[in-house]
């Protein structure tokens, strides 16, 4: 959790209080009207390939949070405080867009109810209990996607729906399995750039410059492969000779 040190004068902030500030600090401009926009209009590839990778740490975390508690599965729609029992009081709903009017003009259910049981869960840091104590930093990458603008998701028939593609909308513990993600600032930021470079790189092949490029990863060849659909629609694959470096389709 990034803000749980945070001093405020000479009182250190307790973890709802750091997670209160950084729903607060949500910006609403980076949602107001987005329903009314494409995926394209809203984020960049780049951003998106970014927050893949936020969800998929979420979604690895819940995992490991459902392999320690014995459950196969949970909705994305659950909390992690649900999860051990608790519910949520009914005047919760009101009392979340006064207490945090930025969510007023953000219309994205599953982002208030996800940010709700962020916050109840700080406040069971808080309280000491044993399940928060252990998993403190479960729900980083979601509220990390929100502060950066990857909040507009939603979940349609069986899958949690975005720019970036689909997800199950059942969390797995078998996620739990997985490898970490690094979710770091940097290591964001450079996936955004490996796209925008990628994408360049096509702009110019499909122009004729066939000038070779190099991957921004590793250095070694980026390789164009061109491909023609059934119904005669071109796609490509960006693959960099190192095995398991860049590849990516591109339409």
């Amino acid at each position: 959790m990034k803000e749980h040190l945070e001093i405020d004068g000479d009182k250190r902030m307790s973890y709802y209080e750091s997670a209160a500030k950084r729903i607060r600090n949500i910006d609403p401009n980076l949602y107001r009207g987005i329903s009314q926009k494409s995926y394209k209009e809203v984020r960049s590839r780049g951003q998106y390939e970014a927050d893949t990778i936020l969800i998929a740490e979420y979604y690895r975390r819940v995992g490991v949070f459902l392999q320690h508690l014995s459950k196969g599965g949970t909705g994305i729609y659950v909390g992690m405080d649900m999860l051990i029992g608790y519910r949520i009081p009914d005047d919760a709903w009101d009392n979340f867009v006064v207490d945090f009017p930025n969510f007023t003009d953000i219309d994205i259910l599953l982002m208030k109810m996800l940010s709700m049981h962020y916050l109840r869960w700080c406040a069971l840091i808080d309280d000491r209990n044993s399940f928060a104590l252990q998993f403190p930093d479960i729900y980083e990458p979601i509220i990390t996607l929100f502060e950066r603008g990857g909040g507009r998701i939603s979940t349609h028939h069986h899958e949690l729906v975005g720019g970036f593609g689909g997800f199950p909308k059942t969390i797995y513990a078998t996620r739990g399995d997985m490898n970490p993600f690094d979710i770091s600032e940097g290591a964001l930021e450079k996936i955004i750039e490996e796209v925008k470079f990628a994408e360049a790189y096509l702009e110019e092949y499909r122009n004729g410059d066939l000038t070779e490029r190099n991957c921004i990863r590793c250095g070694n060849r980026l390789l164009i492969h061109s491909h023609i659909t059934e119904y005669g629609y071109p796609w490509y694959k960006i693959k960099c000779e190192s095995e398991y470096c860049f590849n990516k389709n591109f339409s």
